[in-house]
């Protein structure tokens, strides 16, 4: 398989820094299978479009106090 030319990756770390969520927190949604890793030798990278799908968009806060 070939990957597309203008595809880029990123290591768990850059992700958790790109978007402020723990290393942690992104291997336990890779282990869950809600986040795909593509690995190479011993190296893990990840699709940052895939990393951004994680996030649920809302406009409506259903939590706190009332």
């Amino acid at each position: 398989m070939n990957a597309p030319k203008n595809q880029t990756y990123e290591t768990i770390a850059q992700a958790s820094e790109r978007v402020q969520i723990g290393q942690r927190t992104l291997r336990r949604h890779i282990a869950e299978g809600r986040l795909v890793a593509y690995r190479m030798g011993r190296a893990i990278r990840l699709k940052p479009e895939e990393v951004d799908a994680l996030f649920t968009p809302t406009n409506k806060w259903s939590g706190g106090a009332a």
